[in-house]
């Protein structure tokens, strides 16, 4: 525990230590707005029978009541979205694979694979040729009731995102490698921006939306397509480095209608255009690039309003002090019982305990308890965490390291 305790204090300082403190916009289902929530889960290792890439699949409009492409007789993958959204149309021989975003698995699409009987090591093709996910925001438990999905509000800023890990087998120098293209229902032409592959001279059939993420015989190099559109073309931007696995946000700002493009905590592009003029995003498609070799794996896409972090509740303090998980104005002892009873549990939200948003309780979160602990109460730190049954997780010697996480913790979160 010790060895953890120190791998997590170092990572945080490190990460303090870099840049700009604040980190992206987070992503909140609104019960009142229209939004997406397709986490794709089970268990990756099933031997449930049904659940195997050449396994039957429905059809469109299957009477199973199954998601187009998904699996008919296997009821451990779940690859539709919950509460929010509206999963219209997969593609491909997509699988649930392990992914780095959630314990539960995602949705995952080897585009290319070596033959494995060949001492050579040749291609035998793409099992998931053209592999795709699209999905429709809708209200809350409201399927919808046409094709068209509800737009988000442009007057409000909404914040779209979604883990992503892409490899390039190597040998392969060439495919397309869309990753991203949102839509709208108004605006000229579907596209808001594209995450494709950087190489402006090797496109599938001259489509600069599904090129090669080969740039300079460098692989993983990729692209945003955006606005303003210059002689009928997109205006680019390259991502700095390979692109291998992070979580993209996309935030979209009312107040000058630009939106920001983040990769896990870096700020990659800001204040970018449309590339259709518009911003009421209506669906989401990832991959879709006709002949991808890239292959593919994503997770936990969502898509909601902004946290506003106007009241304390599942998405954040609000105004409150980080660390009051009842909002009742005070970190003490009854907080602390919160991270206590959770700790060491995934899928969560703030008011379990979850001080630094990033879906798990752990000793970050109790640094924050730790950094905003109301000395007024009469209770110290170390007794409270002796009451709360975590002082066996949290030696006293370490109180201090502790303190000085949640500050860390507390500076990465405010922007």
């Amino acid at each position: 525990m010790t060895h953890k305790l120190l791998v997590t204090v170092a990572t945080l300082f490190s990460l303090a230590a870099t840049s700009v403190f604040g980190g992206p916009p987070i992503p909140f289902l609104d019960d009142n707005e229209p939004g997406v929530n397709l986490p794709f889960s089970g268990d990756p290792n099933t031997t449930e029978e049904g659940c195997a890439r050449d396994a039957a699949r429905a059809g469109n409009n299957d009477a199973s009541g199954k998601v187009h492409n998904e699996f008919l007789d296997c009821d451990n993958w779940s690859f539709g979205a919950e509460e929010w959204g509206q999963a219209a149309f997969l593609q491909g021989a997509f699988v649930l694979g392990q992914s780095p975003f959630s314990s539960d698995g995602g949705w995952e699409c080897e585009a290319n694979v070596f033959d494995p009987d060949n001492p050579n090591g040749v291609f035998a093709g793409s099992p998931c040729a053209n592999p795709t996910v699209r999905v429709k925001p809708t209200f809350k438990n409201q399927p919808l009731a046409d094709n068209d999905g509800i737009p988000m509000r442009t007057d409000i800023d909404w914040v779209l995102s979604a883990g992503v890990r892409v490899s390039t087998l190597p040998g392969d120098t060439f495919g397309g490698d869309k990753l991203m293209e949102p839509g709208s229902r108004s605006g000229d032409g579907h596209r808001f921006f594209v995450l494709t592959g950087a190489n402006n001279d090797n496109t599938i059939g001259g489509n600069p939306a599904e090129a090669s993420s080969y740039l300079n015989g460098v692989p993983n190099r990729y692209r945003i397509l955006h606005g303003p559109v210059i002689d009928g073309k997109l205006s680019e931007t390259i991502i700095p480095g390979q692109l291998t696995e992070g979580t993209v946000t996309v935030h979209y700002k009312a107040a000058n209608q630009r939106m920001d493009f983040w990769l896990d905590d870096t700020l990659v592009l800001a204040d970018f255009e449309s590339g259709n003029g518009a911003y009421d995003i209506a669906f989401i498609q990832i991959g879709g690039g006709g002949g991808s070799f890239e292959n593919l794996l994503v997770d936990e896409v969502v898509l909601g309003v902004l946290a506003s972090g106007e009241a304390c509740g599942p998405q954040g303090p609000g105004a409150s002090v980080p660390g009051d998980f009842n909002c009742d104005g005070l970190v003490d002892v009854a907080d602390l019982g919160i991270v206590g009873a959770n700790f060491n549990t995934t899928e969560v939200t703030y008011v379990d305990g979850d001080a630094n948003l990033d879906n798990q309780i752990d000793v970050a979160d109790l640094g924050v308890v730790g950094a905003n602990w109301s000395a007024a109460q009469g209770v110290s730190l170390a007794q409270a965490l002796n009451a709360a049954g975590l002082s066996a997780l949290i030696p006293e010697p370490t109180t201090l390291v502790v303190l000085g996480t949640g500050l860390v913790v507390i500076a990465r979160r405010r922007r």
